[in-house]
C-alpha cells in the first residue's frame, strides 16, 4: 500500500476520533433531551371505623385464698437439751457394751499357747549303776522335743530330755532309761534300731 494512502487513512480516523470527542460539547444538551414525569400521590384516604365488632368484657377471678395461719410452737430448751443428753448416755453404753463383747468374743478365741513341760530329770535307782541309751543330742529343743514324743509312741522305755551347756549354750540329750543294767539298755538299743534306725549310744548315767 501506498505511504501516503496509510497517512491519510490515519488523520481520517484521528479526525473522526476528534469529532465524536468534541461534537457533544459543541451541540446544546450534550445531545440528551430532559423530560419531566409528573407523578401523582393519592392523598391520605381515611379508613372507616368498624362498628360491627362485639365488645366483651372479661372478668378474671382475682380471689386469692387466704392462707392457713401457723401456730407458734415453743419448745423447751431445758427438755431439749435433757434428752440429748440421754441420746448421748445410750450412745456411749452401746459402745461400751460393744467394746466388752469384742474383748470376750477375742478371749474366748485366743488359741491356748501349748505349754511345754519341763525338762525332767529321772531318777536314778538307789544302790549300784544305771545305764541311759542316748538317741539324740539337738541344739533345738523342739527338735529334741519332736523325737522325744516319737519315741514315747514306742513303749520301750522311758524316754526323757537332758539339757546341758556347750560354750554357752544350750542343747539337749534325748535318752532312754535309765536302766538297772547294761543288758536292759543294749536291748532297748537294739529294739529303737530296728523299729526307727536310730543307733543309740548305750553309756552309763551319772547325775
Amino acid at each position: 500500500m501506498d505511504q501516503n494512502i496509510k497517512q491519510r487513512l490515519v488523520g481520517i480516523a484521528v479526525i473522526f476520533a476528534l469529532a465524536v470527542i468534541f461534537l457533544p460539547m459543541v451541540l446544546d444538551g450534550s445531545g440528551v433531551q430532559k423530560k419531566t414525569l409528573k407523578v401523582e400521590i393519592p392523598g391520605h384516604s381515611t379508613i372507616p371505623a368498624r362498628t360491627d365488632f362485639d365488645e366483651k368484657m372479661i372478668e378474671l377471678d382475682n380471689r386469692v385464698e387466704a392462707m392457713t395461719e401457723l401456730e407458734p410452737r415453743f419448745v423447751d430448751e431445758k427438755s431439749t437439751t435433757t434428752q440429748s443428753r440421754i441420746e448421748r448416755s445410750v450412745e456411749k453404753d452401746s459402745v461400751t457394751q460393744s467394746t466388752e463383747s469384742r474383748k470376750q468374743a477375742e478371749t474366748k478365741t485366743e488359741p491356748v499357747s501349748k505349754q511345754e513341760p519341763a525338762v525332767k530329770e529321772p531318777q536314778q535307782k538307789p544302790g549300784g549303776d544305771s545305764w541311759v541309751l542316748q538317741v539324740g543330742s539337738f541344739r533345738d529343743q523342739q527338735k529334741a522335743l519332736s523325737q522325744r514324743d516319737r519315741l514315747r509312741k514306742s513303749k520301750i522305755a522311758a524316754v526323757f530330755i537332758e539339757q546341758f551347756n556347750i560354750d554357752g549354750k544350750a542343747s539337749y540329750r534325748v535318752r532312754l532309761g535309765p536302766f538297772p543294767d547294761r543288758e536292759q539298755s543294749k536291748i532297748a538299743q537294739n529294739k529303737i534300731k530296728a523299729k526307727y534306725d536310730i543307733d543309740g549310744l548305750v553309756m552309763k548315767y551319772e547325775r
